[in-house]
């Protein structure tokens, strides 16, 4: 069963539902799709149940016992499960609401997914998320895809004017793929209509609509295809959302 058959109290079918994500920026889109994945609505629930017994024994803030809350075994975990060394307030311990928010990857007190605008309203701050380049080994295959290319570099020289020519190199490519319609421009704006189109089919199946519905509502769309990219942003690539401008 849907924890939110209808999450927002917006129908999926009405696109002007969804006009609330008019001008979000890439944090804000990034929340969207993180508040729809059942184990974050799952995991919030437990800690907030485990945060609201926490107050009645030991009084809301400001004006709660700090020191008794803090050793409560209920209020921490151990460190090792948490890889963020801000969290920690003890050599070993890491405290609930932070470690909850550092396992999903921002900072400040875990958001309920029934707040629909977090980032906007101030209670959600991403961490900053880091998508390097990858090492490509002698003789590998090297992955294809419109957004992705791949530069060589000589070791044996110094590198510093390689990774600037290497960097005005992958500026003009990735515009001229962009013109090209290969892949789109490196902006939330532009990502819109397919992650608004993405939290709709997300919030249909989660009311238990099927893809032959899905279909009668996008009858020129692979939804499978798009549910799919949906379902990928939902589980953990909303990270990679947090880094468009």
């Amino acid at each position: 069963m849907a924890i939110y058959p209808r999450f927002d109290g917006a129908d999926w079918r009405c696109v002007e539902d969804y006009a609330f994500t008019e001008g979000f920026s890439g944090a804000q889109w990034a929340w969207q799709f993180l508040r729809r994945n059942p184990r974050y609505q799952a995991e919030w629930r437990a800690f907030i149940a485990t945060w609201r017994a926490l107050e009645q024994d030991y009084g809301r803030a400001p004006n709660r016992d700090f020191c008794q809350w803090k050793n409560d075994p209920r209020a921490w975990v151990p460190a090792a499960e948490c890889g963020e060394g801000d969290c920690r307030i003890d050599q070993d311990k890491v405290l609930i609401e932070c470690a909850l928010g550092a396992r999903w990857g921002f900072h400040k007190f875990p958001p309920d997914p029934a707040v629909r605008d977090a980032p906007g309203e101030g209670r959600l701050n991403w961490r900053e998320a880091s998508f390097g380049p990858e090492r490509l080994e002698a003789g590998e295959a090297v992955p294809d895809g419109a957004a992705l290319a791949t530069l060589c570099f000589d070791l044996a020289l110094p590198l510093k004017t390689q990774v600037e020519q290497a960097k005005r190199r992958l500026q003009l490519l990735q515009r001229q793929r962009v013109r090209d319609g290969r892949i789109l421009a490196p902006k939330a704006v532009a990502h819109a209509e397919e992650w608004r189109r993405g939290i709709r089919m997300l919030d249909a199946r989660a009311a238990g609509a099927t893809l032959e519905a899905l279909r009668a509502v996008w009858p020129t769309r692979d939804v499978a295809a798009d549910l799919d990219a949906a379902e990928r942003l939902r589980d953990g690539g909303y990270r990679r959302i947090t880094l468009l401008p």
